[in-house]
Parts: structure tokens; C-alpha cells; sequence
């Protein structure tokens, strides 16, 4: 039996994904985040070797049974993903190591050209043709990464400041957001985020976008906004990044985990860039990132990773996206 493992890492974990070559999934762990910008060598090494050997356990195999490794993760030098990896499995696995749109794109829509906006922690726009690819954003929290779950989950806890200054709407965001973390004020929220390590800043605001999604479908104006923003922004990148590239054939779809904190983002997102190309095939996505991975390993043993349904990974699928 041949063994495929695909890890998909990023600013809030490092998900690991072990299958058998019929594609069933056997083995599976989370791990710490592994991002160049705010993770030391020493801690995206110890993620990359824990997610994988814990992932092992849980199949119950060795791990020179694998027979081919498929990565993605914001690591800048690859010498650091690929020594890691070196010191657990050996000569005989295939190690695959690529870039986040590609990882993506497959897993969405099996496909390696098309156009592709990311929104999980952080956020970019990529679109990939026969001449290479090109991409928008990316450019992290502090300046960028306009869409993400930090940009979303900054744009509550500024509504919920606005609030409590008495200079902006009621939203029952504040009173979501202070029970998540547990405490009494807003002022208390600041307080605690504040003396956080700044990765983990990035993860506690980025875990709000849920939230989000959940008061806009209550019915809270103030969070629909954000989310209606949030999507003006991710086509904003990606009808930029059209023009430029002229990729209007090619087929668009989304990934990452803000589009499944709410549907009114995946319908804004679709009605912003078809009033700009009308004619764009916009494919909702099948699957996350990290099956993405499964799936190309698959695909190198000869199956047709195309047929196969969303509850055949039901854990790692995304929702029935609607334009309407």
C-alpha cells in the first residue's frame, strides 16, 4: 500500500493529512503555525516534524512508507521546510514542495491554470496562466491583507470600539466578541490582546471572522457591512489582477477559510467581479488547500481526482456556494 502526505501550513496552523492510495484518509494532525513573518526557524521546524509524526501515529505507519510528501507553507527559504522534513523521512519519498496558490487551486478546483482569491489569515489574489503566474496582496496584517480573517476580525473590534465610544452603531458583536474571550469590558479585550505575542495577536483576531458570520446571519447590519467590505476588497485585488494578467477565460474560484464564515461573502465576492467580466467562469471551490496536496498525489498515481465528491472529504470541504 502507498501512502501520500500533504501539509498545508500558515499564520494560525500547520494541518497534516496522511491518505492510502485510494484516497481514503488515514492519518491526520494539527500543529503550530508556520509563517516566515512571525515564526522562528526553530518553531516551524518543530511544527513541520510534530503535525508530521503525530499525522504517522494516527495511520499507524511508518514513516518511510509515504511515497510522496505534497507542501505548501509562507516559509521563505525552503532549505528550512526541506531540512525538517529530511530528518524524518527518507531517500525514497518524493518531496514536493509548493507554493500556496498551487495547493490551493487544486484542491479547490482541480485545475492548475485559473485564477484564485485567497482569504484565510491573511490574504492575496494569484492567477496562474501558460506565461506563469502573477499575484496582489499578500502583504501581511500591518499593511495589507485587506479581506483576511485579521482584516475582518480588525474591522469588528474597531465597531465594537465605535460602540463603546458611543460614535457608532449598536452590534451585538461587542457582546459576542466579550464572551469568546472570556471577559467583562472591551477594555479588558484590549488589554489582553495587547500583551499577546504578535503571531498570536494574528490568530486570536482572525478567529473573530466566524463570529462575524454568524451576527450577520442574526441580522446585524454592522457585521454584514464588514463582510460586504471585506468581499469589496478580495474582488477589488482580484478584478485588478485580471486586467493586468488579461485571465478573464480562465476559470475563478476562492479558498481559505474566511469564505466559510458566511455565504454573503462568496455572493458579494461573485457579483463584484462579474459586473467587470460578466462572462467569468466563477467555480465554487470543492475542497481546502490541504487536499489539494492528497489529490495531486493521487493524480501522479493515476486517478481521476476530478470525479471524486464533496463528501468524499466532508471534514475538509467547503460549503454549497450560491450566487444568489
Amino acid at each position: 500500500m502507498r501512502y501520500i502526505a500533504s501539509l498545508d501550513g500558515g499564520g494560525t496552523k500547520l494541518c497534516c493529512l496522511i491518505a492510502d492510495e485510494r484516497g481514503r484518509l488515514v492519518g491526520r494532525a494539527i500543529a503550530g503555525s508556520t509563517n516566515s513573518q512571525f515564526d522562528t526557524v526553530f518553531e516551524i521546524r518543530s511544527a513541520i516534524r510534530s503535525g508530521v509524526a503525530e499525522a504517522l501515529d494516527s495511520a499507524g505507519i511508518a514513516a518511510s512508507d509515504l511515497s510522496a510528501i505534497y507542501t505548501a507553507m509562507p516559509v521563505l527559504q525552503v532549505e528550512i521546510v526541506e531540512g525538517a522534513l529530511d530528518t524524518i523521512v527518507g531517500g525514497n519519498t518524493a518531496v514536493h514542495i509548493l507554493d500556496e496558490f498551487t495547493l490551493s487551486l487544486f484542491g479547490a478546483i482541480q485545475e492548475r491554470y485559473g485564477s484564485l482569491a485567497l482569504a484565510g489569515t491573511g490574504s492575496f489574489a494569484g492567477v496562474r496562466n501558460q506565461e506563469g503566474f502573477s499575484a496582489v496582496g499578500g502583504w501581511g496584517a500591518m499593511i495589507g491583507d485587506e479581506g483576511s480573517g485579521t482584516y475582518i476580525g480588525q474591522q469588528a473590534l474597531a465597531a465594537c470600539s465605535l460602540m463603546a465610544d458611543g460614535r457608532g452603531p449598536s452590534t451585538m458583536l461587542l457582546e459576542q466578541i466579550l464572551r469568546l474571550w472570556n471577559v467583562p469590558r472591551l477594555l479588558d479585550a484590549m488589554i489582553m490582546l495587547y500583551a499577546t505575542k504578535l503571531n498570536a495577536q494574528r490568530k486570536l483576531v482572525a478567529a473573530l471572522c466566524p463570529l462575524v458570520g454568524q451576527c450577520a446571519a442574526s441580522g446585524d447590519e454592522v457585521a454584514a457591512r464588514i463582510l460586504e467590505d471585506a468581499a469589496g476588497q478580495l474582488a477589488d485585488q482580484m478584478v485588478h489582477l485580471i486586467d493586468k494578467t488579461n485571465a478573464q477565460a480562465l476559470p475563478l474560484t476562492v479558498s481559505g477559510g474566511v469564505w466559510k464564515s458566511s455565504p454573503l461573502l462568496f455572493r458579494s465576492f461573485g457579483r463584484r467581479v462579474k459586473a467587470r467580466y460578466p462572462d467569468i467562469a466563477l467555480i465554487p471551490p470543492k475542497f481546502d488547500p490541504v487536499i489539494g496536496g492528497i489529490l495531486l498525489g493521487l493524480e501522479a498515481l493515476g486517478m481521476d481526482v476530478g470525479q471524486l465528491e464533496k463528501d468524499t472529504y466532508g471534514d475538509f470541504a467547503f460549503p454549497r456556494f450560491s450566487l444568489d
